[in-house]
């Protein structure tokens, strides 16, 4: 039967099929100055009366025509707006001075921190069925009501929204930063969530870092900050028998260049005697500072005794094999695990070298005349003491210039390591971008010709080491699953078959993008890079170094990534 909707008992007050002057369960029909209503506590955060000027031309014309809702006691000197807030902040504005109200006495028993959830959740559920709230309006809403205690489960069903939604909604809702980037479009919601969980952390370098980013970069440099965040945990871990041992720690490498460097890497000192700093000079009282950093080459230990392991005795090959014999005078590889292994740089401030009785290599002294020819003769002492200084020049020139050298190879270490984590992160965002595109049901127009290119160009790209396992992961599985891969095949659509020979193609050279591909020229690898362009993945400047439209040489390695101006080499 269908309800009679002049018949306020046959509606639901809370249906967005309702009218908005159905009159709601238990309230009564009053007329309120406007001035007397509470409009404080709403979820409605950003609004502007003068963005909405039809709505204050109807009501300067026929006055506030739906009834506000509010709480309050008939008999009340004040009510407070449930449902109603530009109607009244209007009616004030243009000086109405009797607005209609829905006015529902509020239920004692019912608790405070619940009445305010259902405040809110009925506020987005209004609002969002006539003027819109803001994103970030309705977000901080979501945020207040599961800061009240509202589950998650309550939230999405009183809002008809999914569940990680809701959760997204409830990060950028408690992060004004994050509203306003939603509110202004500068942010997407995924990504104004991200910002949002190092706002709410108060981590303000990321959230810098995040909104100095462009758009079209921010899944990779959020990428690049959460691997450098989890570095830094590792790092403070690792670092802590050094702290305990006294040392001083740094938390970044030290720029040590410059004509008066305020700290001094070991490897630039000697001792007053000309001999290099080694460890008895490493007294941690004395002022020294470290910096430590992961080997490339980690430790292998005796998985039972924790002795270490020389790699070379380990037959590799049985380690995805455990029912592999090693080769003859090798170990099998599960007899061993892989640890982190740390090398440790130390530094000392310019300013204790004196007290620490060292100096720098380059402060060389007076020579003295030893094995040079000086004569006995006193009419030889000029040319003696010339000879003297040119001997005390070149073994300062000497060190100048090996210091130098060492320098530059540190930076060179340093640009390394950076742009190998750049390119790590570049690894990370790249295969949750074709993880994605291996998902459709069809290929993208562009598929056809790279496969048919990619197979001519290199017919055994296939069967190289882990291309599989590579492509297996990126279609979804677990690297392993060559049974149930055959067995989708054979149930699987034409246009469904496609895709997967896309994703072994793109597996076979996601797998030789290694982390520093950048500083590699692969044809196949430049080939799938131009590919993931094509569909839509921005390359990054590790990627475009990779495929050479940018020298790595001009990748910053000290700010936040930007749009970057090509250099060819």
């Amino acid at each position: 039967m269908t309800p009679d909707t002049t018949d306020p008992a046959t509606l639901d007050p809370d249906s967005a099929a309702a009218p908005q002057n159905v009159r709601p369960v238990n309230a009564v029909a009053v007329f309120r100055d406007p001035h007397t209503l509470v409009t404080d506590n709403n979820v409605r955060e950003t609004f502007n009366l003068d963005d909405f000027p039809e709505l204050a031309d109807s009501i300067a014309e026929h006055g506030v025509l739906t009834p506000i809702t509010a709480y309050g006691h008939p008999e009340g000197l004040t009510a407070t707006v449930r449902d109603g807030q530009l109607r009244t902040l209007t009616a004030m504005a243009i000086g109405i001075e009797q607005v209609p109200v829905w006015l529902i006495e509020p239920d004692e028993a019912l608790a405070a921190k619940d009445a305010e959830i259902s405040r809110i959740l009925t506020q987005i559920t209004v609002n969002d069925r006539r003027i819109a709230l803001t994103d970030g309006d309705r977000a901080a809403g979501i945020a207040l009501a599961l800061d009240l205690g509202a589950s998650v489960t309550r939230v999405g069903k009183a809002l008809q929204t999914k569940r990680d939604e809701i959760k997204q909604a409830g990060k950028i809702g408690a992060s004004a930063t994050a509203r306003k980037a939603v509110d202004d479009g500068q942010l997407d919601f995924e990504q104004a969530a991200i910002l949002a969980e190092y706002e709410n952390v108060g981590d303000t370098d990321a959230v810098r870092q995040l909104l100095d980013t462009d758009r079209g970069y921010f899944s990779y440099e959020a990428r690049l900050i959460a691997n450098d965040r989890a570095e830094r945990r590792t790092y403070f871990t690792a670092v802590l028998p050094w702290a305990e041992a006294g040392f001083g720690v740094l938390h970044d490498y030290p720029d040590c260049g410059g004509a008066d460097p305020v700290l001094v890497h070991a490897n630039d000192l000697i001792t007053a005697n000309g001999e290099p700093v080694d460890v008895d000079h490493l007294a941690a009282d004395a002022g020294w500072l470290v910096w430590i950093e992961q080997a490339s080459i980690p430790l292998t230990v005796d998985r039972d005794t924790g002795a270490i392991v020389d790699a070379a005795t380990i037959d590799w090959n049985t380690e995805h094999d455990p029912d592999r014999e090693p080769a003859d005078g090798l170990r099998h590889a599960r007899e061993v695990t892989q640890q982190d292994r740390w090398q440790a740089d130390y530094f000392l401030p310019a300013d204790r070298l004196d007290a620490a009785g060292l100096r720098l290599i380059t402060d060389v002294p007076d020579a003295e005349p030893t094995d040079i020819g000086i004569s006995d003769d006193p009419d030889g002492a000029a040319d003696d003491a010339l000879a003297r200084e040119e001997l005390a020049a070149r073994r300062a020139e000497a060190e100048v210039e090996a210091a130098a050298r060492r320098e530059q190879e540190r930076l060179a270490a340093r640009r390394v390591r950076e742009l190998n984590k750049q390119g790590l992160a570049a690894m990370e965002v790249r295969r949750e971008f074709v993880t994605r595109l291996l998902a459709r049901k069809t290929l993208p127009p562009e598929a056809s010709k790279f496969i048919a290119e990619a197979l001519v160009a290199e017919p055994a790209v296939l069967g190289e080491y882990n291309a599989f396992e590579t492509a297996a992961e990126l279609l979804g599985g677990k690297g392993t699953w060559r049974r149930e891969l055959q067995q989708v095949v054979e149930t699987a659509k034409p246009a469904r078959c496609q895709v997967i020979v896309l994703g072994l193609v793109l597996g076979a050279l996601e797998k030789r993008a290694v982390k520093d591909s950048w500083r590699y020229s692969d044809t196949g690898v430049t080939r799938y890079l131009r590919f993931l362009q094509q569909v839509g993945h921005e390359l990054v400047p590790v990627e475009l170094a990779a495929v050479g439209d940018l020298d790595y040489e001009h990748i910053d390695i000290d700010t936040p990534v930007s749009e970057p101006e090509a250099h060819t080499t």
